[in-house]
């Protein structure tokens, strides 16, 4: 016997599907906003479907400052690593 689970199959047919061109930008208001962590790396905030709009703001405001101020400490930290790029 083996003990291995069974591979599911993904759906054979999307409910709604959307062409979309190489140029094609989309805005994923639902997914909210992308958090730049000290790293470098980006994640999504987990219960942001759960919040009520004013928390939404709240979020979106400190997120744009927070994200702007490593994107450049981050920015900085490449250029001096390599000062002839």
């Amino acid at each position: 016997m083996s003990n291995s689970k069974p591979v599911l199959a993904l759906p054979s047919t999307a409910e709604e599907t959307v062409k979309v061109d190489i140029d094609d930008t989309y805005k994923l208001k639902e997914l909210g906003p992308v958090v730049v962590n000290e790293d470098g790396t980006m994640s999504r905030i987990n219960n942001w479907h759960e919040m009520a709009d004013i928390e939404r703001d709240n979020v979106n405001r400190i997120l744009l400052k927070r994200n702007r101020e490593r994107l450049a400490r981050l920015k900085a930290k490449a250029d001096a690593e390599n000062p002839s790029s």
